[in-house]
C-alpha cells in the first residue's frame, strides 16, 4: 500500500524573511538612507551633496549596519535602494564608501558617477 505524501516548501531562511520585512526609506533632512526592519532601525547610508563640474553631486560617506543584523545581505538592500534612488532622480554617486564602491562595481552602469 502506497501513501501519497504531501511535500511541503522548506522553512524560508532567516535572510529572506529579514529582506521580506526591511524598508529602504529616504530621510533628506538627515542626509541619509534608513534601513528598517519591522519597524526598527538597523541601518543607515549616509551622504552629502556636493557641487561638481557638471551639477550637484550625491558623495556617499558610509553604510552602517547594526552588527545582530549584519552578514544577511542588508547592508546590499540598503545600498541597492539608494542607488535605485539614484539613478530615478537622475542623480550622479561619488562613492567614498568602500562599500557602496564595490556595490557599484558590481553593478556596474546601475548610476551615473560623477567625475573626479
Amino acid at each position: 500500500m502506497h501513501r501519497k505524501v504531501r511535500h511541503s516548501h522548506p522553512p524560508q531562511s532567516a535572510r529572506s524573511l529579514l529582506h521580506q520585512i526591511s524598508e529602504v526609506s529616504h530621510n533628506p533632512e538627515r542626509e541619509r538612507f534608513e534601513l528598517r526592519v519591522g519597524g526598527d532601525l538597523v541601518g543607515v547610508l549616509g551622504y552629502r551633496i556636493d557641487d561638481g563640474p557638471d551639477g550637484e553631486v550625491v558623495t556617499i560617506l558610509h553604510t552602517v549596519l547594526y552588527d545582530e543584523y549584519s552578514g544577511h545581505g542588508l547592508a546590499t538592500r540598503l545600498t541597492g535602494g539608494a542607488m535605485q534612488y539614484m539613478r530615478d532622480n537622475q542623480l550622479k554617486v561619488r562613492p567614498l564608501c568602500t562599500f557602496t564602491k564595490h556595490f557599484l562595481d558590481a553593478h556596474p552602469g546601475m548610476v551615473a558617477m560623477a567625475s573626479a
